[in-house]
């Protein structure tokens, strides 16, 4: 979501609920990182379009300098969540890793850049944690 990062390990084609949780890492604070540091060090207020444009490799207006500033504190966002899994017994290096979600659409760069995934399925619908959320929901509506 825009303000967590959500996880859930599957074992055997089964969701292990014991390995899953929501962690405050969702784009909106990568948004926040990004804006902050682009203010503090030039004085310049960027929107979340802007930092889409630029980490999309979009038509943008923007000097190399606020670009890599856009893409060094994307990275790091990466980085930090993958430390996080790791610290949680999470190695995303064995098996598969599923990416969903619009974050992960958007940081596809970074993620792959980080050397920290083994083998990765990207989905690149944006309402596909929506369609999975509701799965769940009616999934679980139905055992009570």
């Amino acid at each position: 979501g825009g303000f967590t990062a959500d996880y859930l390990m599957i074992k055997n084609g089964q969701a292990d609920l014991s390995v899953c949780d929501s962690l405050e890492n969702g784009v909106i604070t990568l948004y926040n990182r990004i804006r902050s540091k682009v203010n503090a060090d030039f004085d310049m207020l960027l929107d979340e379009s802007d930092i889409d444009a630029i980490l999309k490799d979009k038509q943008h207006d923007y000097e190399k300098s606020i670009v890599s500033i856009v893409q060094e504190q994307a990275q790091l966002f990466v980085d930090d969540l993958f430390g996080k899994l790791r610290e949680r017994m999470i190695d995303l290096r064995s098996g598969k890793t599923v990416f969903v979600g619009g974050g992960s659409i958007l940081l596809r760069k970074q993620i792959e850049n980080s050397g920290k995934i083994g083998s990765a399925i990207y989905v690149d619908e944006i309402s596909a944690n929506t369609k999975g959320y509701e799965l769940l929901y009616q999934a679980s509506s139905v055992r009570r």
